[in-house]
């Protein structure tokens, strides 16, 4: 029956193996889009900056390579944490090719800014997956553990307070309940940061 196979598919998200990749994923997005914002703010605005002294150069030369290998790793992970593929491709290239006419051929192509796109994005989705993740599970946690927590001190949700161990007990099944939910936004948030990054990483055919 249908609503077997939902209740089913609703209580066994915990047997998904790509959940916790999915979880991981998402805890991993704020401490790394962290400091793709950093290196790339202060990467270009000390290598635009020192242009004029010739140090602005040699920052820049290093920035490229690095912006190309944060690309390559958003692709790895977006193949494996989230189960979504995109190529891995090396930069374009031939023995006969100048190390100018590569840098030239990375900065033309419009998937090399199409995924740095993507990268400074990261900074932004990393702060909502973190706040999301963090939230989430406190207001379930404290949910579940309430027969133990007013012990201590009432749990106030808005206008309900929670005092006594009958309330207590209502919202811990409450909260059981919900967990199950819980976890498929979290993986429902994860495959749809995925299919951006399948978009905006997605390298030119």
């Amino acid at each position: 029956m249908p609503q077997d196979q939902f209740l089913t598919n609703y209580f066994t998200i915990f047997a998904k193996p790509k959940l916790y990749l999915t979880l991981l994923y998402l805890f991993l997005a704020f401490p790394l889009g962290l400091a793709y914002f950093v290196l790339l703010v202060v990467g270009f605005l000390l290598g635009f900056s020192l242009l004029i002294i010739w140090v602005g150069i040699i920052i820049l030369a290093l920035l490229f390579p690095t912006i190309w290998l944060l690309i390559s790793f958003e692709r790895l992970q977006t193949t494996h944490l989230l189960g979504m593929p995109i190529p891995i491709t090396a930069p374009v290239s031939s023995e006969n090719t100048s190390l100018w006419q590569k840098l030239k051929l990375f900065l033309t192509d419009p998937a090399t800014w199409k995924s740095v796109l993507f990268i400074l994005l990261k900074f932004p989705i990393g702060i909502i997956s973190f706040v999301v993740l963090v939230t989430g599970l406190a207001v379930l946690v404290s949910m579940i553990f309430s027969p133990l927590i007013i012990s201590w001190n009432p749990i106030h949700f808005g206008v309900w307070k929670v005092d006594t161990i009958s309330e207590a007990i209502g919202l811990c099944i409450l909260g059981l309940m919900a967990l199950p939910g819980l976890f498929h936004f979290y993986y429902f948030l994860g495959q749809s940061i995925g299919k951006l990054s399948a978009v905006l990483l997605k390298p030119k055919e």
